[in-house]
């Protein structure tokens, strides 16, 4: 049976008894932790934590070296190890001092005469102390039950979610500590559940602790002894409540968009609103109103309900008569989270306990300071309205009101086409305004169309990530698992499986970058003859042996400015596309030419007049209706079955087109083949002029101590690259953002490389750093590295001589070569 696991059970009396000891401080020199000998070593071994300092309680260690070691480790977060002869015995101890995450951990190791302090470490002991130091600062809860369900163990988190100390703690039951008695009960079955299978279990589960109303998932697993049995049962618990909300608002538009998309009924689009509000907040009542334009009464109205509702007219009256109030018709939010508590609600109290409204939402929407529609929640006990209930709200009612200008706008333009008909011919003036009338209507339509698109898009993304973020949760948890009961044979396929996942979760990011024309490219002169010719083996695997492949370059073609391995993947997908459009073998085509678009060409193409290189790729196969033409660029948007396509295929090539200032056109006839090309602009620099020697770097080089400067407002990001860094031979610098990166830069510091993000915050992006700091230190090399083309600050893919650009996610690999490659070649721009 397991005791109570105290992180403070030891028991010596008189510091010349102390062999090791260990304590930790926060930023602001106060002890966040200490185990029993470090008490008799500050001599005082009855010592609880309080707000003072270490300075405060040692005042002995004031301008000591001690305290300069401590002082710098803090500044510069680099461990540090030194001998300190206590004060009190003169006894020497070897001092390891290391920061982590804010906290400095001190540890104390009696340095015995004659012995070799640096090869002593006793390696069980140093275990100990970093799983007992990791599990107490651990973010997550962490905890351990005996068979008669009492805690034994709770970490710091645990505790103050509790609002409990060790001692108060320790030793009582889930019910003793607050839990509700559903909740106590479930763990008490669980805890058994492990004892008897020797299984995880895991689940989620709400609770209401000092952190508020919060969501957690947990898995609870068994701690067997040197006979095989369960002693205990451990768990740890993470805070998901922002994932879950973020994916119930996910669902409830996802929901709304596809049931809305083919509605043309105000009230139903009223009253899928205000089902999905309802399910994704757990409401009683709720109601979505359409306010009538000029007398600012509802013309149309949507209910729904969690079962039945005595009097739901008597309910609707009372809104209409009471809280249609001019806050609300001014715009104003109106938000009661316990009618008996708040004096917006006092004058009608009798009528909202009659109705049972313990708690009420009133959300308004206006256009050009006119109501346009109210949403009412109501709940049958007091709630606190979150950020996040009023965000669901609001874009639920914000495509609904899409929704309902687009059929707004369809029956204007019905009604718009039908008068046209109408108009004599001769009345050329007439015609005239009322056409510039349809017009205006249509691209109000265009408008609303895609909101509704955007919320389909929306749906779809959700999807896919979430499926990614399954396979990689799973492979986490099962490697938690694992860990706890000390199998790592299956750890190497969980990471593998983990791996697959983020990979393909940075593939579809590309593609959707691609098509949103937001990707990163770097567009240099290309010779498009010399790159296809280049595919030609690629192509013709890709294609197999049934598909005859025909390659016509024109003579003399024009370079062209763009990213030629962007360029490639669109040919590749236009290959890929047309050899499934031949299932019974065909002919491909692949033809390049020199076009010069006049103005009706070019109007044609929604492209400026001028000179364009054209690439063309033409199959024998199935063809395209008009139809589905008209969709073919559209994300997500497949005519091939499913699970072999994705629909992002050619949305990424329009993108690429887009973004590289061409375009993309489809001819194509059923039954007899298609041709996609893209117009892309000529560029007057010749492609091999910008032909340079590629810097053949050895691999298992390294740094020479040069200093990268590395500024990134992500923590996570900050530590891999200085991880990186440090592995390789050079020496970290880390900022926050532009400001603090400033300042290093305006220092004495040496500094031989800048590696940035692009956005920061602080009000100075990164490439404002690198101007900076390129006017105080001309031959400083820069690295830029985004998530995102934030092309107005790295100036639309053009860098000066010593930038270059890496796009996340990256590979450690290829930023440790990227970054090899920048200090010791001349400098390439990428």
């Amino acid at each position: 049976m397991y005791s109570a696991i105290s992180p403070e059970s030891a028991s010596f009396a008189q510091p010349d008894a102390v062999a090791n000891a260990f304590f930790s401080l926060d930023a602001g020199w106060k002890i966040i932790y200490l185990d029993g000998p470090a008490k008799v070593l500050i001599g005082r071994p009855s010592l609880a934590l309080s707000a003072s300092s270490l300075w405060e309680m040692c005042p002995e260690l004031l301008g000591s070296e001690f305290e300069g070691h401590l002082r710098n480790v803090a500044q510069d977060k680099q461990p540090r190890t030194f001998v300190h002869h206590h004060e009190r015995t003169g006894r020497p101890y070897e001092i390891h001092c290391y920061a982590d995450a804010g906290n400095l951990s001190v540890c104390w190791r009696y340095a015995a005469p004659g012995s070799d302090v640096a090869g002593s470490t006793d390696e069980s002991d140093r275990r100990r102390r970093f799983y007992e130091t990791f599990l107490s600062n651990s973010p997550d809860l962490a905890y351990c039950w005996d068979l008669n369900h009492r805690f034994i163990y709770a970490n710091r988190v645990l505790l103050q979610m509790w609002n409990q100390t060790w001692d108060g703690a320790i030793g009582k039951n889930c019910l003793e500590l607050g839990y509700e008695q559903w909740h106590a009960e479930m763990h008490s079955r669980e805890i058994e559940q492990v004892r008897a299978t020797k299984q995880p279990v895991r689940g989620d589960v709400p609770f209401n602790g000092t952190f508020g109303r919060r969501i957690y998932d947990y898995i609870l697993f068994p701690v067997l002894g040197p006979d095989g049995e369960v002693e205990a049962v451990a768990g740890t618990t993470r805070d998901v409540t922002e994932r879950k909300n973020t994916e119930a608002r996910q669902q409830a538009l996802s929901t709304l968009a596809e049931q809305i998309s083919g509605s043309s009924s105000l009230e139903d689009i009223a009253a899928i609103a205000a089902r999905v509000i309802g399910e994704a907040l757990a409401a009683k009542w709720v109601s979505y109103k359409i306010i009538a334009s000029g007398d600012g009464q509802p013309a149309q109205r949507g209910d729904w309900s969690f079962g039945p509702l005595a009097q739901p007219e008597a309910l609707a009256e009372l809104h209409d008569e009471h809280r249609m109030s001019d806050a609300l018709r001014g715009g104003a939010v109106i938000q009661v989270g316990d009618v008996g508590a708040d004096p917006q609600a006092a004058s009608l109290l009798p009528l909202y306990r009659r109705w049972e409204a313990a708690s009420f939402l009133d959300f308004p929407l206006t256009a050009n300071d006119a109501l346009e529609a109210v949403v009412h929640v109501t709940n049958n006990h007091p709630r606190v309205w979150t950020s996040h209930d009023l965000q669901l709200v609001a874009e639920v009612a914000e495509l609904a009101r899409a929704a309902c200008d687009r059929i707004h706008n369809e029956q204007a333009l019905a009604v718009s086409e039908a008068r046209l008909r109408e108009i004599n011919e001769s009345l050329e003036a007439e015609v005239d305004t009322r056409t510039r009338e349809l017009m205006a209507t249509e691209e109000a339509l265009r408008h609303s169309q895609k909101i509704e698109a955007i919320g389909q898009l929306t749906g779809g993304l959700a999807h896919d990530f979430n499926n990614l973020l399954g396979g990689i949760t799973g492979s986490l948890d099962l490697m938690r698992v694992r860990l706890a009961q000390g199998r790592s044979e299956d750890l190497g396929r969980y990471i593998d499986i983990a791996l697959r996942s983020v990979n393909r979760a940075a593939s579809l990011t590309q593609r959707l970058l691609a098509f949103a024309r937001r990707q990163t490219l770097a567009p240099k002169p290309t010779n498009v003859n010399s790159l296809i010719a280049g595919m030609d083996d690629l192509v013709r695997r890709t294609i197999g042996p049934g598909i005859e492949l025909e390659v016509v370059g024109a003579g003399g073609l024009w370079s062209t400015l763009v990213d030629a391995p962007q360029l490639e993947s669109a040919l590749l997908n236009l290959c890929i596309n047309s050899r499934d459009a031949m299932p019974d073998g065909g002919r491909l085509t692949i033809e390049t030419a020199n076009k010069w678009l006049d103005d009706k060409w070019a109007h044609e193409r929604d492209l400026p007049p001028g000179q364009y290189v054209s690439i063309s790729v033409t199959d024998t196969g199935t063809g395209m209706t008009p139809e589905v033409i008209s969709r073919a660029f559209d994300p997500f948007f497949t005519t091939k079955p499913i699970g072999e396509g994705t629909g992002l295929g050619l949305s990424m090539v329009y993108g690429f087109a887009r973004q590289s200032g061409g375009q993309i056109r489809i001819y194509s006839e059923v039954g007899h083949g298609t041709t996609i090309s893209i117009y892309l602009p000529r560029h007057h620099r010749d492609a091999a002029e910008r032909e340079e020697t590629e810097l053949h770097l050895d691999q298992e080089s390294g740094g020479s101590g040069e200093v990268v400067l590395v500024v990134d407002d992500e923590a996570s990001i900050r530590m891999l690259i200085a991880e990186v860094l440090n592995d390789a031979g050079y020496v970290a610098l880390e900022a926050v953002d532009g400001p603090s990166a400033l300042l290093i830069i305006q220092s004495s510091v040496r500094i031989d490389l800048l590696v940035t993000d692009v956005g920061l915050p602080g009000g100075i992006n990164g490439r404002q750093v690198a101007d900076a700091g390129r006017a105080l230190r001309p031959d400083l090399k820069v690295l830029f590295i985004t998530g995102y083309a934030e092309n107005a600050a790295i100036g639309n893919g053009h860098l000066q001589p010593g930038m270059q650009l890496l796009t996340k996610p990256f590979k450690m690999e290829t930023l440790s070569r990227r970054i090899q490659g920048i200090l010791k070649g001349p400098g390439e721009r990428y």
